[in-house]
């Protein structure tokens, strides 16, 4: 089925992805809310004496429902994956590392005491008052021991 006022790109019709951004999501998907938009002037549009046929129509709100819980479970998985990580980094509490702090690019050291998630990374905050990325440890040394390696 053709829908031809909505998808020409003049300023009375646009499609919802070309209303300032409205119902697209990064990399040019269009979302749940654009989807339902498109399903709407789909059916505004539709052929009175040749309407959508039932299943069509059945199929395409099941589409939606999909994509809904498909969203809510990527929401889930993501709330659920940073636990995770911060359940893992938690065994550096108390411990001394050595790392590069990525504010100054310098070697520094410290007891931890505190770990964090910022900006999707997870944080160790030393006694000393840096911040080290898990990622930028270097060493990890019981409390006692004077080495650290």
């Amino acid at each position: 089925m053709s829908v031809s006022g909505i998808s020409t790109g003049t300023a009375g019709n646009r499609t919802a992805g070309e209303a300032g951004g409205i119902g697209s999501v990064p990399g040019g998907r269009l979302d749940k809310q654009a989807f339902l938009m498109l399903l709407i002037a789909q059916l505004k549009n539709q052929d009175p004496l040749n309407p959508m046929p039932d299943r069509e129509f059945v199929a395409q709100l099941a589409q939606l429902n999909t994509l809904e819980q498909m969203q809510q479970m990527n929401e889930t998985l993501a709330g659920m994956a940073q636990y995770a990580v911060l359940g893992q980094v938690a065994g550096y509490l108390g411990k001394v590392v050595s790392g590069l702090e990525r504010t100054s690019g310098e070697l520094v050291r410290g007891t931890v005491v505190r770990v964090a998630i910022l900006d999707g990374a997870a944080v160790l905050k030393l006694d000393s008052g840096h911040n080290v990325d898990v990622r930028d440890v270097v060493s990890v040394a019981l409390e006692g021991d004077g080495e650290g390696t």
